[in-house]
């Protein structure tokens, strides 16, 4: 139950980063299109913009430590046993945690100082530039918190235990490896042609 409460979440925020990004798009866009061809512009444009681009980030780095596509360095952990696999998890979710704490500390602290701020153009508050970092830290950090519960209740099959990986087109190739191999047919030999 608890899953599929987080899967809902997480397609909620997967709606929210769209729909933000196609805010940002209509902005800026429609900002160019006003400039070159009215000579006008929409006045809180650029600041609504990066707005949503920091939200939108934030967002996508919670969503991303739940499906666990981080990018990290996995190959001393490929070759461990089950055991050793399962210490690393628990160690390295336990630094992160840590880190979510400062991101969260750090975040709530900006967010008081700069709550009396207001942003020159739309006069909104500049702490909303700073409550994404406390909503992201919060998230990421009951999601930590779940993952180490899974981990050392043993709900984790041993292939889940390498949580990262090393680089996108490793993730790729194992993607591919997992799908099977795509039979393509051969390339004919060129054929060399003697000189007259």
């Amino acid at each position: 139950m608890l899953d599929r409460a987080i899967s809902h979440f997480s397609k909620a925020m997967e709606i929210c980063i769209a729909v933000m990004l196609a805010l940002m798009v209509i902005l800026v866009f429609g900002n160019v299109v006003l400039r070159y061809g009215f000579n006008s512009g929409i006045m809180v444009s650029e600041e609504v913009s990066r707005l949503l681009f920091v939200w939108m980030t934030f967002i996508g780095a919670a969503l991303a430590v739940r499906e666990h596509t981080h990018l990290g360095v996995d190959s001393l952990v490929r070759v461990l046993s089950r055991r050793g696999k399962l210490i690393c998890a628990l160690v390295s979710r336990a630094i992160m945690l840590f880190a979510t704490y400062l991101l969260f500390e750090g975040s709530w602290t900006q967010m008081e100082i700069n709550f009396p701020t207001s942003s020159p153009v739309s006069g909104i508050s500049m702490a909303w530039f700073y409550i994404p970092g406390v909503v992201a830290s919060v998230a990421m950090g009951l999601l930590l918190a779940l993952q180490m519960v899974q981990l050392l209740l043993g709900q984790v099959k041993e292939e889940d235990l390498i949580m990262t990986v090393e680089s996108e087109e490793m993730s790729a190739f194992e993607r591919s490896q997992q799908d099977g191999p795509r039979s393509t047919p051969a390339d004919p030999q060129p054929r060399l042609e003697k000189a007259p």
